[in-house]
C-alpha cells in the first residue's frame, strides 16, 4: 500500500479533482495549495502517476518547468517560478494502514491486476541515486574485492574468487549507466561512464602493485583461473551481454542486488585484476587480459542497454521520451562499433 499526498495550488485543484474522481482522499486547503491524501494498492501506483503527471503538464505553461516528485526523484534545479514550488506529489510506504475501504479496494485490484505490474520510472531513478555518485566507501570497498580475488585467482580457489565478487560494488555504475541512458540523462551516463572506469583501473592499478613484490618474494604460479582469463575470444562479448540483460531483469523483478550483482562481477573482476597481475608479472598475457576486460564492459552495457529497451523504461514527457531515444540510438552504434572493433583484436592477438 502506498500514500499519495498531491499538493497543488488553487488554480489546478479543479483538474487535480478530476483525475482523482471515483477515489476516496482526503483534503487540506490553505489559501494559495490544496492538498490531498489518498492510499493506493502498490500495483495502482504507476497508473496513479501517469494519471496524475497528464493532468498537471495540460495545466503547466511551456515556461515553467515540470511538477517535483519527492520521496521518489527530487529535481529541485529544474524547478522555475512560484506554482513549481507549490506543485508537489510525495509517494511514501506506510509501516501499516488499517481500513475495512482499503482491504476491499486491495482484493478488488488483486482480481483485476495485470499480469506484469511496471515499475514507476521515478522509483528506479530514485534507486540509481547512490550509484551515479563518486563514493569513497566503494572504492575502498572494490580495492578489497580486488585483492581478494588476486589471492583466489593465484591459489587457483573458485570460492575465495565468488566472495571477492559478492563484496565487489561494479554492479552499481552499470545499473545507473543503463537507466540514465534509457531516460536520455547525458550528465549522469558520463558521471557512470567515469566512476565505471576509476573502478576498473583501480582494479587494474591495485593487482599490479600487489603482484609486484609478490613476485620477488614467492613463486607464483600460472594457475588455471589465471589462464583462462589471458585468452581472449568475441564468444565472450556475447556471455557479457547476456548477463547485462539478465541482470537489467532481474533488478527490475526485485531480485536483490547481492545476487544480480554477482552476474556483473563475474565479468568484470577477474579480468580486471588478470590484467594488473599480467602487467607486471606475465606481459606476454596483457594484451589478452586487457582485450577480455574492455569485451565484458562493452557487452555488459550493450546487454544493459538492450534490458532497459525489452522493460520499456524511459521517461514519462514525450519530448524528453523522443530525446532519450535519440541519445540511445547513438550510443547503440557506438556500441555496436566497439564491439566490432574487439571481435577483430582478439582475432588477431
Amino acid at each position: 500500500m502506498k500514500k499519495v499526498v498531491i499538493t497543488v495550488p488553487r488554480s489546478k485543484a479543479d483538474f487535480i479533482a478530476h483525475a482523482l474522481k471515483g477515489i476516496e482522499f482526503t483534503s487540506i486547503e490553505s489559501d494559495e495549495w490544496i492538498r490531498y491524501t489518498l492510499y493506493v494498492p502498490d500495483g495502482m501506483l504507476e497508473g496513479m502517476i501517469e494519471k496524475t503527471q497528464d493532468t498537471l503538464d495540460e495545466t503547466v505553461s511551456r515556461g515553467s518547468g515540470a511538477p517535483l516528485w519527492t520521496g521518489i526523484i527530487p529535481e529541485i534545479e529544474r524547478a522555475a517560478g512560484e506554482e513549481d514550488r507549490i506543485t508537489l506529489i510525495d509517494v511514501s510506504t506506510p509501516d501499516f494502514v488499517i481500513s475495512p475501504f482499503l482491504d476491499r479496494l486491495k482484493e478488488k485490484w488483486k482480481a483485476e491486476a495485470p499480469v506484469q505490474e511496471k515499475v514507476p520510472i521515478e522509483k528506479i531513478l530514485a534507486s540509481t541515486e547512490e550509484y551515479s555518485r563518486f563514493d569513497t566507501d566503494k572504492v575502498i570497498l572494490a580495492a578489497i574485492a580486488g585483492v581478494v580475488a588476486l589471492i583466489g585467482l593465484f591459489l587457483n580457489n573458485i570460492g575465495i574468487i565468488i566472495g571477492a565478487m559478492l563484496i565487489s560494488p561494479l554492479l552499481g555504475p552499470i545499473y545507473a549507466l543503463a537507466i540514465s541512458m534509457a531516460v536520455g540523462d547525458r550528465k549522469t551516463t558520463i558521471e557512470c561512464i567515469k566512476i565505471l572506469g576509476i573502478y576498473i583501473l583501480m582494479l587494474i592499478g591495485i593487482a599490479a602493485i600487489v603482484t609486484l613484490p609478490l613476485s620477488y618474494v614467492i613463486d607464483l604460479p600460472m594457475t588455471m583461473e589465471i589462464a583462462t582469463r589471458m585468452d581472449s575470444n568475441s564468444v565472450y562479448i556475447l556471455m557479457a551481454i547476456l548477463l547485462g540483460l539478465a541482470t537489467i531483469i532481474a533488478l527490475a523483478k526485485g531480485i536483490p542486488e547481492g545476487i544480480a550483482g554477482v552476474a556483473i562481477a563475474a565479468a568484470l573482476l577477474p579480468p580486471a585484476v588478470v590484467t594488473g597481475i599480467a602487467v607486471v608479472w606475465h606481459p606476454a598475457g596483457f594484451a589478452n587480459a586487457l582485450t577480455l576486460t574492455l569485451q565484458n564492459v562493452v557487452g555488459l552495457v550493450t546487454g544493459s542497454l538492450i534490458g532497459v529497451i525489452f522493460l520499456k523504461i524511459g521517461p514519462r514527457d514525450l519530448f524528453a521520451h523522443y530525446r532519450a531515444q535519440q541519445t540511445i540510438a547513438r550510443i547503440a552504434w557506438l556500441l555496436v562499433a566497439l564491439i566490432v572493433l574487439l571481435a577483430v583484436i582478439s582475432f588477431l592477438i
